[in-house]
């Protein structure tokens, strides 16, 4: 328990370890500030490893501290006198449990303190201090309820400590349901199972599936009682009846729980489907279900087999690659493919995953780039409105970190989505924090992850689609079987619209353009123009399938193929580098990167442009789409931007001077044009729209140069 205020027992604690340990090897100094802490609960662990011989000390409770425990752990009784009764009264003063005296004499006092840590337990108080009760009081585990705690949950967890403490030890009853809970849960049954505590290990494998029983209305007895535990911490039984009678309110909560995991029939029996998917996130891997997913690109052959199967849903990656080196391979979803899986009878749902598991890709910037690419990608396919997109958080995050890690990211991926609805993938704990915040609509749960701290211990989110529970290979096709909630059917019929695919991919385009925001949320379509006008900008845009080609004379232009740029950046960014000296090149040519990647194929081109007595810049965007049978669409995006004078614009006077000059006047142009150039680089520095035209610039104020450019 952390005290949240000083408290000068605590403080009298710490400042003792520090003076008697602060010379021993390994031990770690408790920080002197009065409050309960993993580190002061550390420095009382190597204080008694200290006493008990061990060198170097460490911050663990492990088999070594055990065992030299254990060889004098009979000692420890009234009249004890030595430094380890004084360290049990500093971990009772530590606990919120006050043992009166704080010396060391483990004195009647202690043992008082003893037998009430002992009841908060839900053991029987006889004060004897065993190897199991140190473990538990050297740690931050509470014994009594906390802040959002339930205390049908302590009553629980008394009881599971009371019964069967011989299989795992003590655990907290703090009212709250997590994963050792859970895991007692598993050990209680596999004592009802007849193991042994030294064959029972906790884990739901394949000896305690074979002993699973049966159980039926009429029933009673402890397996009674540990469905009914595990129908609460799953959000049945609300009544609370932990009395081992397998009544007609208990068959009913057994019958919901079936409905609502989707494990048929939707009958009372309690049997391993009943029981597994009651303790443990995977359930009964054995069991059918009618989805699945896979990173492999389908062929008829895979499909026809899935089919034979039984499967009818197979869910698909958007994007990306997966493995390394000789073994990496695409795994995105193809027009061809969507075909091929269709044709044979199955339908999709999209999954997006583009990261290698680092949880610090999840920001809310990321968030956004990542919507726009998995819109871009399923509009390609002709996903249908309305389908949802599963984002992947394929990463064990913590209890703890989600609010910081995960719901920035995919808020963000909501805010930014349109067209398509808002899925998340990971753990039980991720998925429901995502539908609680409203970032996400359905989830996709990594239920197969079963090591994951997010997933045993939680129950499951109300809104699943899919629930990911094993994997295995059907010949030489690698699945991950998948279960269906019914909310989610996947998608089967497909149908790519191209003047959608031109909005999406005009979206994508200015979503990238610095000085652009104000069009984030503008819905582009096809002949369409569009404007925006606030304090410091004006812009000004137009979505075109109709474009002269004469038009980009005299702009500066780089060609983009399969998402890149001809040509070198660096190069041009060296020869022009003095006059663009206050502009990063990665910054630059990220930009230029990223926009390149969405138009696919296409050019991208620049120059300066005088509207409204304001000089700004013209981009002009040719993009392509490939759009399978119904061929390709082309397109162009116009945009114009142009900042307010009065520190960022330039005067038109100025810039109309030096386009006016002549041949014979070229020493007033160079004079001109260095006034133009200053003025330029300000805009692209201050007014912050020009970093994409960081190399398009220099070109266009060399054709100035040299020709005299006229703007219209």
């Amino acid at each position: 328990m952390t005290k949240q205020l000083k408290d000068d027992m605590v403080l009298a604690v710490q400042q003792w370890l520090n003076k008697t340990y602060g010379g021993v090897s390994g031990y770690d100094k408790a920080p002197e500030n009065g409050k309960t802490g993993w580190p002061t609960i550390y420095s009382l662990r190597e204080g008694l490893q200290h006493e008990l011989g061990i060198s170097p000390v460490a911050s663990g409770f492990g088999p070594a501290t055990e065992a030299e425990l254990k060889k004098m752990i009979g000692e420890i009784k009234v009249g004890y006198k030595g430094n380890i009764a004084k360290l049990i009264q500093g971990a009772f003063w530590c606990k919120g449990i006050s043992p009166e005296d704080f010396s060391t004499e483990f004195t009647t006092k202690t043992k008082a303190a003893v037998i009430s840590m002992q009841k908060d337990a839900g053991l029987s108080g006889d004060g004897v201090v065993t190897v199991p009760f140190m473990k538990a009081l050297f740690d931050m585990m509470a014994f009594s309820l906390v802040p959002g705690g339930d205390k049908h949950i302590r009553n629980m967890q008394q009881t599971l400590n009371h019964d069967y403490n011989a299989y795992f030890g003590i655990l907290p009853c703090d009212g709250i349901y997590q994963r050792d809970t859970n895991t007692a849960l598993i050990y209680a049954l596999q004592a009802e199972e007849g193991m042994d505590p030294n064959t029972a290990n906790g884990f739901y494998g394949p000896g305690t599936i074979a002993k699973t029983p049966t159980v039926n209305p009429g029933a009673h007895g402890n397996v009674v009682r540990l469905i009914q535990w595990g129908l609460y911490a799953n959000g049945y039984n609300q009544n609370a009846e932990f009395n081992g009678v397998f009544d007609s309110y208990i068959a009913n909560e057994v019958i919901a729980f079936r409905k609502f995991m989707n494990l048929p029939p939707f009958n009372s029996t309690s049997d391993l489907t009943v029981i597994k998917g009651l303790l443990t996130s995977n359930g009964n891997t054995n069991r059918d279900s009618i989805a699945c997913d896979t990173s492999t690109q389908l062929t008829a052959a895979n499909v026809a087999t899935l089919k034979q199967y039984g499967f009818s849903i197979v869910g698909r990656y958007l994007t990306g690659t997966v493995g390394v080196g000789p073994n990496k391979r695409a795994k995105n979803l193809t027009i061809s493919e969507v075909n091929t899986i269709t044709t044979g009878g199955l339908s999709i749902f999209p999954i997006y995953q583009d990261y290698d598991g680092d949880q610090a890709y999840f920001t809310a910037s990321q968030g956004r780039l990542d919507a726009l690419t998995a819109r871009s990608a399923a509009l390609s396919l002709g996903f249908p409105k309305g389908a949802t997109i599963y984002f992947a958080v394929d990463s064990d995050v913590l209890d703890g970190d989600i609010a910081s890690v995960v719901l920035p990211y995919i808020k963000a991926v909501n805010a930014e989505m349109t067209y398509y609805k808002v899925g998340i993938y990971g753990t039980r704990n991720v998925c429901s924090h995502a539908l609680a915040a409203g970032a996400a609509t359905k989830c996709f749960v990594s239920d197969m992850s079963t090591g994951f701290s997010g997933n045993l211990g939680y129950k499951m989110p109300n809104n699943w689609g899919f629930d990911q529970f094993i994997e295995y290979s059907i010949g030489s096709l690698p699945i991950d079987q998948v279960a269906a909630s019914g909310l989610d059917s996947g998608s089967d019929t497909f149908n790519i619209d191209p003047g959608q695919i031109m909005a999406d991919t005009t979206h994508n385009l200015v979503s990238r353009l610095p000085g652009c925001a104000a069009l984030w949320n503008v819905d582009f379509s096809v002949t369409s123009k569009f404007e925006h006008h606030d304090l410091l900008v004006d812009i000004y845009g137009e979505v075109t399938d109709k474009w002269d080609e004469n038009n980009k004379k005299n702009m500066a232009t780089l060609s983009v193929k399969n998402g890149k740029i001809t040509g070198s950046l660096s190069d041009a960014f060296t020869k022009y580098g003095d006059i663009l000296v206050d502009i990063k090149q990665a910054d630059m040519e990220a930009t230029f990167n990223d926009i390149a990647a969405q138009l696919k194929n296409g050019s991208i081109s620049c120059s300066p442009k005088i509207r409204n007595g304001l000089v700004g810049f013209r981009y002009v965007f040719e993009a392509s789409r490939d759009l399978g049978k119904k061929g390709k669409v082309s397109f162009t995006v116009i945009i114009e931007v142009y900042v307010h004078p009065g520190g960022f614009g330039i005067p038109e006077k100025v810039m109309s001077e030096a386009f006016a000059a002549t041949p014979e006047y070229v020493s007033q142009l160079s004079v001109n044009l260095e006034k133009v150039k200053q003025e330029l680089v300000t805009i692209s520095i201050i007014g912050g729209i020009a970093a994409v035209a960081a190399v398009a610039l220099p070109v266009a104020i060399e054709m100035i140069t040299t020709v005299g450019l006229a703007l219209a």
